[in-house]
């Protein structure tokens, strides 16, 4: 009877708690995930850069400032090495790894790559730019929509420019006047539109590696050279050099470019963010350039070594003997390219 009782108790108690407790209320559904940012959506990329200069250069500072602003924008998905020193190959030997799409992307003067988009040489026109204003408004107008289609015949898609500067005489004779260049031996690259240029001056232009040009000043191989001032510092040519001729005959353009192919084949988000870091990098690099160039002046200038400024005469006869290598430029590039930076220059100005 007890055992009784007690199981009689037990459903009692439970039948009172069934009652008491009501519906259970269901769970609150899991909190959705944001939705993804583009970059949190893209794909990882590793990519490389090569320069054939070294690190204390505006062209590393370019690469450098590339690299940077892919990670930021893309959130870090974009992961861009810098080999500089030439680790990847010579200016010529990168630029075909790039043409090959060994390499990704190549920073570089224009020089180097006239074996491979021959219409570059229109850069190689002497005394053409008044000054770093107007040659950085040509470099970004429409003028160089006419090179695309040459940059693409051979593989390549120009993405922008940076700039050293102007390419500039150093010498141990005072060049004051036009006729103070005839006779005068000048180091020159290998590049028969430079020679034909200092050959109008009636100088005597000669061909030598860059790695001899500070012994042939010093053994008096040769009387000048010609560079942007930041080389001109960094290699201390101005050592064995008494004056710095602000010639300006040549702008010194820093172009960065990919394989054309593989650029289309990205993504369009990809791309965007290619070409904003491309945009704030050339800027920055174009500010830095500025700098130095003021900085290496005071180099120059506090080593003994004379900064010597040419008349608007001598300028304007410069600018007549370069009018006269034109023609054998636009035998090799169209006149239309010879026609159309003269004019972008002018309508710049």
């Amino acid at each position: 009877m007890k055992k009784l009782v007690s199981i009689l108790l037990v459903l009692a108690m439970v039948f009172s708690l069934a009652a008491c407790g009501g519906t259970t209320e269901p769970a609150a559904p899991a909190e959705q995930p944001a939705t993804e940012t583009p970059a949190a959506e893209m794909e990882s990329y590793s990519w490389s850069v090569g320069i054939d200069s070294p690190e204390d250069t505006v062209t590393f500072i370019y690469a450098k400032a590339f690299s940077d602003k892919l990670a930021e924008l893309s959130g870090g998905k974009i992961a861009l090495q810098v080999f500089p020193n030439g680790q990847l190959g010579s200016d010529r030997e990168v630029a075909e790894s790039v043409q090959l799409g060994d390499v990704q992307f190549v920073i570089q003067t224009t020089a180097p790559m006239v074996n491979f988009v021959p219409e570059l040489a229109v850069f190689d026109m002497a005394n053409v730019f008044a000054n770093t204003e107007v040659a950085r408004k040509v470099l970004d107008g429409p003028f160089v929509d006419k090179l695309d289609e040459a940059y693409a015949k051979a593989g390549y898609k120009l993405l922008g420019f940076a700039d050293q500067g102007f390419r500039t005489m150093s010498s141990n004779k005072k060049i004051e006047s036009f006729a103070d260049f005839k006779g005068i031996k000048i180091r020159t690259m290998e590049n028969p539109n430079h020679l034909a240029y200092w050959q109008s001056l009636g100088a005597n232009p000669t061909p030598m590696a860059f790695s001899e040009v500070y012994i042939g000043l010093q053994q008096g191989t040769i009387d000048a050279q010609e560079n942007p001032y930041e080389t001109i510092v960094s290699a201390k040519l101005f050592e064995q050099q008494d004056y710095i001729i602000n010639t300006n005959h040549m702008f010194h353009a820093i172009q960065l470019v990919t394989n054309k192919a593989y650029f289309e084949s990205l993504p369009a988000e990809v791309q965007a963010i290619i070409e904003q870091a491309v945009a704030e990098a050339s800027a920055y690099a174009r500010e830095q350039a500025d700098a130095r160039v003021a900085d290496r002046v005071k180099i120059i200038t506090d080593s003994g070594t004379q900064i010597v400024e040419l008349s608007d005469e001598v300028k304007a006869e410069m600018a007549a003997a370069a009018a006269t290598v034109y023609p054998s430029i636009a035998e090799k590039i169209g006149q239309d390219l010879v026609d159309g930076i003269i004019q972008a220059a002018e309508e710049a100005k």
